[in-house]
């Protein structure tokens, strides 16, 4: 999946119901016709990519866009919004509102905040550059803020905007009454919930389970996700909503029993199973999200950073711990030959285990290098045994990084950054 595939770029725009439509911007943005004029849900990620999506919607639907609501304050979904601002005054409209979950304000000061390690983790984990000064115009705040519901009527139909904490905790769905047409905003992007991604702070997976459910209960007949098409098969929808929720409903009771009787986070993960009726089935698969991050998630809602080694409790400085075991080492390439061994015969994550007693030593010597070449190769063999885009991506930066290459700089020029 490259972010071509991630971003929906090419996507025109999509009829799903009477006055509902999808447009591809980062993801899937909605427009809904309330008569008098237009609701979108995401301007874009600003650049071509927005003006693309601007033309489209104004050559089908020749009406003033009356409000943009932010389906939450991931960065890129509605960079371009100055962009759909500037086109209306152009054309003489009314300025449009800008819509927002309370907590987005949150969420952009923290971004401003920390841009540098924003930037560092988007661009490891979605492989393209990332700005470390963001410009000011990405954070435009909402002209008007909700906390549970926002109703908007229009001419022709209303609009209700949904507080629905999934990936986000100020994450907005849509729901149009008159056709029961349900946009799930992050919280439903029909694969397994992205709880527990690596780079990301925690995620309450719980919480993300009652927002699903909220969404079974209003019973929709047209559902439209973050990415990818609509459901429209009742048996379907009912499927991609209780699914999901359920699945994390079993992974917090397993994690915390077992947290109960004492067991460790990594025990935890490779303990707990994963019953195939949960997880095997098309709405949990593995390409974004994974239950492995989930239960990583449901641990660190209980417990702090310690990993229950006591050698890592007061640890020394990574670079003089590894200069210490690489000097107790009393034959560097007998471990180089050992890990070579093991991703011969298919062991790759061991092979990385025994690499690292020497690829994490500084230093220019050639069993270090060379130790670093090996680890770099063994993270492009993990990237490709996994499912998770997300996995993916940080063992192909990992090795980048091993490697002093720019961070996916190996692969194919992408047709616009997802930042632009």
């Amino acid at each position: 999946m490259n972010a071509n595939d991630i971003l929906m770029m090419k996507q025109g725009l999509v009829r799903h119901a009477d006055g509902v439509y999808t447009v591809g911007g980062q993801g899937n943005s909605l427009v809904v016709d309330l008569g008098e004029g237009l609701l979108l849900v995401d301007a874009g990620p600003g650049g071509a990519i927005t003006r693309r999506m601007i033309a489209q919607v104004r050559e089908a639907l020749d009406k003033p866009v009356l409000h943009i609501v932010y389906s939450h304050g991931h960065m890129g979904y509605n960079n371009g919004v100055s962009l759909w601002l500037e086109n209306a005054a152009a054309r003489g409209e009314p300025v449009p509102q800008v819509l927002a979950h309370e907590r987005v304000a949150h969420r952009y000061g923290r971004y401003r905040e920390t841009a540098g390690l924003q930037a560092y983790t988007n661009t490891r984990q979605f492989r393209t550059p990332y700005p470390a000064q963001p410009p000011a115009h990405w954070f435009r705040l909402p002209d008007r803020s909700y906390a549970e519901r926002l109703l908007i009527v229009g001419r022709d139909r209303g609009v209700e905007l949904l507080h629905a904490p999934g990936e986000t905790d100020d994450g907005t769905a849509v729901w149009i009454p008159d056709s029961r047409t349900l946009y799930g905003s992050n919280a439903f992007i029909k694969a397994c919930p992205n709880s527990g991604s690596p780079y990301r702070i925690q995620r309450d997976v719980l919480r993300w389970a009652r927002t699903l459910e909220m969404f079974l209960a209003l019973k929709p007949a047209v559902l439209i996700p973050e990415f990818g098409k609509p459901l429209v098969v009742d048996d379907e929808i009912r499927d991609a909503l209780n699914t999901p929720a359920q699945a994390m409903r079993y992974l917090h009771v397993e994690v915390v029993r077992r947290m109960n009787a004492g067991m460790g986070e990594l025990d935890i993960v490779h303990d707990v199973s994963l019953p195939p009726e949960l997880f095997n089935g098309p709405f949990m698969k593995p390409v974004y999200g994974c239950a492995e991050y989930m239960i990583r998630d449901i641990w660190r809602s209980e417990n702090g950073w310690w990993n229950r080694n006591a050698t890592d409790l007061h640890p020394a400085a990574p670079a003089d711990a590894a200069r210490a075991v690489h000097a107790a080492l009393p034959d560097a390439q007998r471990v180089l030959a050992h890990a070579q061994q093991l991703a011969d015969t298919g062991q790759t994550q061991l092979a990385l285990h025994v690499v690292d007693l020497l690829a994490l030593a500084p230093g220019d010597e050639v069993p270090l290098r060379a130790a670093r070449e090996l680890k770099a190769r063994l993270c492009r063999e993990r990237a490709a045994q996994q499912s998770s885009v997300v996995s993916r991506h940080l063992y192909l930066s990992s090795a980048d990084d091993l490697l002093g290459q720019p961070i996916g700089g190996t692969e194919a020029r992408k047709e616009e950054t997802p930042w632009a």
